[in-house]
């Protein structure tokens, strides 16, 4: 079974139905996955307009229009939220007029339980109201991305592809641990190995780069959270050695796996990126995601190439976020 059916069976055998607002509801995709989601009874949805002439005829699906709905409990929210960094109530009532902002704030009012927007929204126009409004998870230093990579039987979990350019060897041990407890809990990998790829394996290279990597394992490598949720943590690694199993016996010695890495932790955003589209495009792979960690709630951002099965894939993942949150 593929890791979005499992999802979506979860979400049916459920018997809460986590609500997720959909911040660009004029999309077609958007409207096409909201009536798949609510049709199968995993989500229930509710979708942003921004004017009555974006709601195609006979739209029966929960929804709010922006131009014609009393949005002054949402612009007030907005004001308390950032009055100490110097926003003003009229500020807050234009910004509440803007989808991205207005999905986030439904959320933090606790009318939704987590958002997905992206499909027209760049990246930082979906994360920028998220973290200035919902914020980080208490204890989260940081929020990163991961990607669901799946052909067939094969699953694989990957990041930081979307959210930290350049991280330093601390954020990058964070980065580590927080795309493994989710390969673990949301993208359901049964034993997680996780490898931090680098163009060295166990100091077969040097630089600037390798050093990182491994400083970043030697602070994540004894995590107690990662050893009680029987996650394995290996770096630094070529891409090679931790996907091959003879290149991996060869090449990583210490290794303790009886298998090859599942999950890979990119050195920097420029590698995360590339590698995966490589993998989606050249290697036939389906990409989910990327998928938003460490928000206080589930906040998820799609591809400006998304299609309708894309947007229904990260609403079974937001959706199966949200029940790991309530358990």
């Amino acid at each position: 079974m593929s890791i979005i059916e499992s999802l979506k069976q979860k979400l049916i055998k459920s018997s809460k139905k986590p609500v997720i607002v959909y911040a660009e509801g004029w999309n077609i995709d958007i409207q096409a996955a909201a009536r798949e989601v609510y049709s199968n009874n995993t989500v229930k949805p509710l979708l942003i307009f921004r004017k009555q002439s974006e709601i195609p005829e006979g739209f029966n699906l929960p929804h709010i229009i922006i131009e014609s709905s009393d949005l002054s409990k949402y612009s007030n929210l907005l004001y308390e939220l950032r009055k100490a960094k110097g926003l003003t109530e009229d500020q807050a009532k234009v910004l509440v007029k803007e989808p991205n902002f207005l999905a986030s704030l439904i959320v933090k009012s606790g009318e939704a339980n987590g958002e997905i927007c992206g499909i027209d929204y760049t990246t930082k126009d979906t994360l920028k109201p998220a973290l200035q409004i919902i914020k980080t998870a208490p204890g989260a230093k940081l929020v990163t991305s991961a990607m669901i990579l799946e052909k067939g039987d094969e699953k694989y979990v990957c990041g930081d592809c979307a959210i930290n350019l350049y991280p330093n060897s601390e954020e990058l041990a964070n980065i580590t641990k927080m795309i493994s407890m989710f390969a673990k809990h949301t993208a359901g990998l049964d034993e997680v190995r996780t490898a931090m790829l680098s163009y060295s394996t166990v100091g077969s290279g040097a630089g600037e780069s390798v050093d990182k990597v491994r400083e970043a394992y030697e602070l994540v490598k004894n995590d107690s959270e990662l050893i009680k949720n029987n996650i394995h943590v290996f770096g630094e690694m070529q891409f090679d050695a931790a996907f091959v199993d003879k290149v991996m016996i060869k090449k990583a010695k210490g290794i303790t796996w009886k298998h090859t890495a599942n999950t890979f932790i990119f050195p920097n955003i420029d590698a995360g990126n590339i590698g995966y589209k490589i993998a989606q495009r050249m290697g036939g792979y389906e990409a989910i995601g990327p998928v938003l960690i460490g928000l206080a709630l589930p906040v998820n951002d799609l591809s400006r190439g998304a299609s309708k099965d894309d947007v229904v894939g990260l609403s079974y993942i937001t959706g199966n976020q949200v029940l790991h949150n309530i358990e």
